[in-house]
């Protein structure tokens, strides 16, 4: 009888022992909820290259300010920009377009391969749309691709950002929706993305030290086939000076809470400095991860 009863403790020790380290949070993180934080955070970062390479093309000539002038054949422009040093960036404004109306065609032309200082390839075009004077609330830029490819993974998908700044004398804020997103790896694998956010554009006099804070929602599915929503809790923060230190283009400071397979991982990007490492927090468990870029 007392053998009995030490057994019984015994196991019952075990069983208590079991399941307070599952309540307490030590086996709250898994590997596979590291991958979908990697994952999401690398869409979401090819994906804002593009918006940061759109923006910065637009801005670069006054055509997209004034009209600008039609030309057969279209006009070729420069832009201050790395990653743009290898392309061929051509401007073409609309037989219809006005000073006041201005409205045209941009093509950026990586060709059959364009490798950037930080060893970025793209290749294939960016085509922006854009109708309106494009700081004036109410304009329109409409991003598509041809072949686009970024470091071998093909960018696919349309996207819509509409100023809605309340007047030229704020922080220009554009409405950005993605529709369509897709990110495709050379293994044949691939992630989707739609998307809603608004993205406040904080201008410096030094274009390199400009920022951009982000609010919004995003969903789809990961490499993995898994679907997952996210919704930004705190702006994330985007430094072009980051984007040129990293390889990849992403958030170095706010919250986003990220669900997937009934999953809520809360993810911070920290304080602003210029790294690739976020928090994940999963029911009160926290674990330093690396967006590698590569995943």
């Amino acid at each position: 009888m007392q053998t009995t009863k030490k057994y019984t403790l015994g196991l019952l020790l075990v069983l208590l022992t079991l399941f307070s380290c599952d309540e307490g949070g030590v086996l709250e993180i898994k590997e596979t909820d590291e991958v979908s934080v990697e994952n999401e955070a690398v869409t979401d970062a090819y994906f804002e290259d593009v918006d940061d390479l759109t923006m910065l093309t637009v801005a670069s000539d006054d055509a997209t300010m004034d009209g600008g002038k039609v030309a057969t054949g279209g006009r070729k422009i420069i832009i201050g920009d790395f990653r743009l040093e290898c392309a061929s960036v051509e401007i073409e404004p609309a037989v219809d377009s006005t000073p006041s109306h201005p409205k045209g065609v941009i093509t950026i032309d990586f060709g059959d391969g364009c490798e950037d200082k930080r060893g970025n390839v793209r290749k294939g075009k960016i085509i922006i749309t854009y109708d309106g004077r494009r700081f004036l609330p109410g304009s329109s830029i409409v991003t598509t691709f041809e072949n686009y490819t970024i470091n071998g993974i093909l960018i696919e998908g349309v996207r819509t950002v509409t100023n809605v700044s309340g007047s030229v004398e704020e922080h220009p804020l554009f409405n950005i929706v993605v529709e369509g997103g897709k990110a495709t790896w050379p293994d044949e694998t691939f992630a989707t993305r739609e998307s809603n956010r608004n993205r406040e554009w904080i201008r410096a006099n030094n274009p390199l030290n400009d920022e951009w804070h982000v609010t919004g929602n995003a969903a789809g599915t990961n490499r993995n086939g898994v679907s997952y929503t996210m919704e930004i809790a705190e702006a994330l923060v985007y430094k072009r000076e980051c984007a040129i230190s990293n390889r990849i283009f992403m958030a170095v400071a706010g919250v986003k809470v990220l669900t997937t397979e009934n999953r809520q991982i809360t993810i911070d990007y920290g304080d602003g400095a210029c790294d690739k490492l976020v928090t994940i927090t999963i029911n009160g468990e926290s674990r330093e991860v690396e967006v590698k870029g590569n995943v």
